[in-house]
């Protein structure tokens, strides 16, 4: 997995941003703690995890329309 250092330090200065706008002040990342830090990082990789899954799905379900036109199923159709 990529170092997920970046992807924090990105989202932590988005989410200051977005809170600035709302009127709510944040600490600049430059000032966090570690103990922030390592919540943000900790962030970073289940946002990184979330992508993953999301871009897995469609691929899932892909290969599970192949499996089936592989085997020469054929898909049932009703007619009304």
């Amino acid at each position: 997995m990529p170092s997920t250092l970046p992807l924090a330090r990105h989202y932590y200065e988005a989410r200051r941003e977005v809170l600035a706008a709302a009127g709510t002040q944040a600490t600049p990342w430059y000032r966090i703690t570690p103990d922030e830090r390592a919540v943000a990082v900790a962030e970073a990789a289940i946002i990184l995890e979330a992508v993953r899954r999301a871009n897995d799905k469609p691929a899932l379900l892909l290969d599970l329309v192949a499996d089936e036109f592989a085997t020469g199923d054929q898909p049932h159709v009703v007619q009304v």
